[in-house]
């Protein structure tokens, strides 16, 4: 895969007009160049292009520093993404682990799809235990150090609806008291401010 390279510019992938926009070798690895996508090709022609010549891995290349990420992990059979400018070796390594199995993503592509991915997971996991709109806002008061008849005071209910809000949350979130609650907070802040808005 020599013709991949420009190894005069600092031995690394160059973003040169030289450099294909597919390539397909002998392992069942389809490399695309970045700058193809959605413009030359899509997931869809890809998906079927892999399925019907038998291609197991799929690597973009080429890749500018600032690209949107998130969307490129819905790729299909995606095993590895390479920043343009990535040294050669680094590329070859890549290519290689691949080759045996692994994944290869920069570390940053990895943060932020984990980022996104658990993000995800902990929204789904706050609207799972189906808080209400008002059930949210009454765990969050009381997440911020807030008493039943500040809660009421603040959302115009009464202390007897606080403590209704305040039951049916605890049956939701399956703890048995306040300080339980309060814990379950600590662990769910994030997701309870978004959610409590």
């Amino acid at each position: 895969m020599d013709f991949l390279f420009n190894k005069s510019a600092a031995d690394s992938v160059s973003p040169a007009s030289t450099l294909p926009y597919c390539i397909a070798n002998d392992d069942k690895t389809l490399l695309l160049n970045y700058d193809s996508l959605d413009t030359l090709t899509n997931r869809e022609l890809i998906s079927e292009f892999m399925k019907v010549h038998g291609y197991h891995h799929l690597v973009i290349f080429n890749m500018p520093d600032r690209a949107d990420v998130l969307p490129l992990k819905d790729w299909p059979k995606l095993k590895g993404l390479f920043f343009k400018n990535t040294k050669t070796d680094i590329f070859e390594q890549g290519l290689q682990e691949i080759k045996k199995g692994a994944l290869w993503f920069p570390r940053t592509v990895s943060d932020k799809w984990m980022r996104e991915m658990l993000e995800t997971e902990q929204k789904n996991q706050i609207q799972s235990n189906n808080l209400t709109f008002k059930e949210s806002k009454v765990l969050h008061l009381l997440s911020s150090g807030a008493t039943c008849p500040q809660i009421a005071d603040t959302l115009f209910i009464s202390e007897a609806t606080v403590r209704v809000h305040l039951h049916k949350i605890y049956q939701k979130i399956n703890v048995k008291n306040k300080q339980k609650a309060l814990q379950w907070c600590e662990r769910n802040i994030d997701k309870l401010n978004k959610l409590a808005g």
